[in-house]
Parts: structure tokens; C-alpha cells; sequence
């Protein structure tokens, strides 16, 4: 493969297979394996390196969109640009976690919502910069924190909105943030990610919901946000240890 550009960052994760590549970088010849759990980098607008390689491997290709990036992290552009070099056959557990979720996730019909896959993007996106790019960010930097009041108003507009697939955008529009920092700096003040506090207030109303009547758990399921009575099962029994049905006999 000759020397090219591509106009966006592309990550591939091998996930079946073995493969032999040799990446030519001037007058050296490197030798990697690609197996499963490795992956490769290539940065967007870098001229990558010629590469041969032999084996068959079944690939799984996450392409990272420049102008979603920008959308998402307009008051960090340094990020969106995820000036990556191209590595090859890297091993990083992180890395293969975030997009291992993003298919599973995929496969399932993203029943989750916006906050989930917009969360998982942005974390990788983050994380590769973090730990891969040329030009690194300081640590650590997340600007001003979120006042209390700042909290309290994001935290109202969750409860009042716990039935709609609100995605990170709308919430950092509250605060006129970026979805980036949003997240960031929401995280840092409350704990969690918005989508597991989205989560965490959907299951507390459908415990208060099971517990005072005998709404049908389909119902309750729907009427805050669930994409079906099985995706709310999962939910509630992972966080509660029980399942709806067990809870709401028990009341």
C-alpha cells in the first residue's frame, strides 16, 4: 500500500484472525502482529506510511468524523482535530472496552439512547488524544467548575425530561457549554456521567412509580424513556439487584 491521506481519524480493531504487517518508515522496516484486541490508527490528514501485510483477519473500522467532533468540543478545537500519527498493532484494553460497548450497543438497536453512544464517543475521542496524539493537552483541565445553582438546573431539567432520549447537546445547551466540557465538568461535580445519572433518576421514579400503585411495569418501562420492558429489566435489576416485577410485589 502506497503512501495516502484520509480526511478523518480511522481506528480498526482486529477482532478475528491473525495478520503479519510491515510498515516501511523511510529506510526501516518494522514487523507487527495484528491479532485480536490490537488495533491500528490512522490520523486524519497525516500521509500514512506504506504497509504490507499477509493473513486474513476480520476487522471491526470506527471512523471519527471531524465536523462531529467540532460540534461536540467547539471550545477545545485542538481535540476535534485528534492530530493522531498512524500506529499499528497497538494493544490497549481501554481502547477495545469503548468500542467493543459502541458495537454492542449498535447491534442491539441502541436501546440505551443518545446519552450512552454520545458518551462513549466522546470518551474515546478524549482518550485517544489524551494518550495518542502529537500534541497533548494539559492535564487535568476542565475550566470552571459548575456552580450549585448550574447543577440544580441541569439536575430539574433531567427529572422533567426522564421520558425523552435527551442527548448530550440539549443538556450542555442549558449551560451554553460544549457537549465535551459539559460532560466533563457535569462528572466532576455529581460523580458520575450524565448518562449513568439519567439512568440512576429513571430507575428512583420507577421505584417510587412500582412502589405506590400497580402500574404495569411495561408502562413504567415506557413512560420513562426505556426502549422496551427488557432493556428496563436489565437497567433496574443491575442497579437495584432485583427485578421490577420482585420489587413491586414486595411492596
Amino acid at each position: 500500500m502506497d503512501d495516502y491521506g484520509i480526511d478523518h481519524a480511522l481506528l480498526g480493531l482486529c477482532v478475528a484472525g491473525t495478520g503479519k504487517l510491515q510498515v516501511r518508515d523511510g529506510k526501516t522496516l518494522r514487523r507487527l502482529t495484528s491479532s485480536p484486541g490490537r488495533f491500528s490508527v490512522l490520523g486524519r490528514g497525516f500521509e500514512q506510511k506504506p504497509v504490507a501485510w499477509t493473513g486474513s483477519r476480520e476487522m471491526l473500522y470506527v471512523a471519527i468524523n471531524v465536523d462531529q467532533l467540532e460540534r461536540f468540543m467547539r471550545h477545545d478545537m485542538n481535540l476535534a482535530c485528534l492530530h493522531i500519527d498512524p500506529q499499528y498493532a497497538i494493544s490497549d484494553p481501554h481502547v477495545v472496552s469503548l468500542i467493543l460497548n459502541m458495537r454492542d450497543e449498535i447491534q442491539a438497536g441502541c436501546p440505551t439512547g443518545k446519552l450512552y453512544g454520545e458518551g462513549l464517543s466522546l470518551a474515546l475521542a478524549a482518550y485517544l488524544f489524551k494518550r495518542y496524539s502529537r500534541e497533548l493537552g494539559p492535564e487535568g483541565r476542565y475550566g470552571p467548575a459548575l456552580s450549585p445553582n448550574q447543577v440544580a438546573r441541569i439536575r430539574q431539567y433531567i427529572r422533567a425530561n426522564l421520558a425523552r432520549d435527551v442527548g448530550l447537546g440539549e443538556l450542555a445547551d442549558q449551560l451554553s457549554l460544549s457537549p465535551h466540557y459539559f460532560s466533563m465538568l457535569f462528572k466532576h461535580a455529581v460523580g458520575v456521567s450524565p448518562h449513568h445519572y439519567v439512568l440512576r433518576e429513571r430507575i428512583h421514579e420507577a421505584q417510587r412509580r412500582l412502589a405506590v400503585g400497580r402500574m404495569p411495569i411495561s408502562e413504567v418501562a415506557l413512560d420513562l424513556g426505556f426502549s422496551d420492558q427488557s432493556h428496563f429489566s436489565q437497567a433496574f435489576r443491575k442497579m437495584t439487584g432485583t427485578t421490577p416485577k420482585r420489587y413491586q410485589a414486595a411492596c
